[in-house]
């Protein structure tokens, strides 16, 4: 008996449903890492991957088919065709690291709001000032707008690599609607 960890992509909001069932129907042990979050201005439990979930199954025994064939499946995530096992110590390092959410009160809450002035503290762009745009879930990556070489660029960063710089940036309007472009406008830089 051969039994591996496999990702399993799932619809949308339906990572329980598809947990419930593999558990009922396959006798399979199964992975659904939640986390609690705010959301909304509350606090709730929420999938930490929302879409996938884990899986371990001996694919010798059980049919990727039996996988894909439940009720709130789209399919075993597979590479070239066949399904690729996840390596047990990355389920365990997964598993030790929810723990240590959980033991925090859950996914880190940042002070940054959109529009914050930010000062990049760690990676290869220390020292740069970015504008906060806003988190991507899971929250411990967040976007941040930098100036780079003449233009805007979009950069995600990990949230702990942040410091504030200063008050919130209020960026000029470039257009007057409809794409119609302010002529002759004058941009104040030094605030």
């Amino acid at each position: 008996m051969s039994r591996h960890w496999y990702v399993v992509h799932t619809k949308a909001h339906q990572e329980l449903l598809a947990a419930g069932l593999l558990e009922q129907r396959l006798a399979a042990a199964v992975l659904l890492p939640q986390v609690r979050q705010r959301s909304r201005g509350q606090m709730r439990v929420a999938p930490l991957f929302p879409g996938y979930l884990f899986v371990e199954l001996d694919l010798a025994q059980t049919e990727a088919s039996a996988v894909n064939n439940t009720p709130g499946v789209i399919r075993l995530v597979a590479f070239g065709g066949l399904p690729k096992p996840v390596p047990g110590p990355v389920i365990d390092a997964l598993r030790a690291r929810l723990a240590e959410i959980h033991s925090q009160g859950g996914l880190p809450q940042h002070p940054f709001k959109e529009g914050d002035k930010v000062r990049l503290t760690g990676g290869p762009l220390a020292g740069l000032e970015a504008v906060f745009v806003g988190p991507m879930r899971p929250a411990e990556r967040v976007r941040v707008l930098l100036e780079f070489l003449g233009q805007e660029q979009e950069a995600l960063v990990p949230v702990e690599d942040l410091e504030t710089a200063g008050g919130p940036v209020k960026r000029p309007r470039r257009t007057r609607g409809k794409g119609r472009p302010i002529r002759g406008q004058t941009i104040d830089v030094d605030g």
